[in-house]
């Protein structure tokens, strides 16, 4: 199915894009390419790219019809996850799940280990563990999936 049209490309989302990082992608492209906006000569151009996008956010915006796209969609040029860029909106829904959990294990230091802390010994231990821990997740990102 070569001759699909991607219609992640079309919203500018990964495929592994939410539904509420899809429904902005959507409206953000609405308000830039209405074709009221434009003249005569740009209207018909952005009309046609408006029912792109349209016929994009309808399949994806569906659980079902959007399974199906990804079962029968094949891109071209398949390239590794790890190597593909991501979108921006993949990387502010990337970097609230790292602020989250940022937010979460300060939280959990303070309270649970900030007492433990008063011994020397607590806290070397504790900071191998967690530098262990940081060297252990460094290369797990560095690795390439499969």
């Amino acid at each position: 199915m070569s001759s699909m049209k991607d219609y992640y490309k079309i919203l500018q989302v990964d495929r592994e894009a939410s539904l509420e990082v899809m429904n902005g992608a959507y409206r953000s492209l609405v308000k830039q390419c209405h074709p009221d906006q434009f003249h005569t000569s740009r209207k018909a151009v952005m009309n046609q790219k408006m029912q792109e996008i349209n016929e994009a956010y309808q399949v994806l915006s569906n659980p079902a019809s959007r399974a199906e796209f990804d079962r029968r969609y094949q891109p071209s040029n398949v390239r590794s996850t790890a190597s593909a860029p991501q979108s921006p909106q993949g990387l502010r829904t990337r970097l609230k799940s790292i602020l989250l959990w940022a937010t979460l294990s300060y939280l959990a230091l303070t309270v649970l280990i900030k007492p433990l802390l008063a011994s020397p010994v607590a806290k070397l231990l504790l900071g191998l563990a967690f530098i262990t821990f940081f060297v252990h997740i460094y290369r797990k990102q560095k690795t390439p999936k499969a």
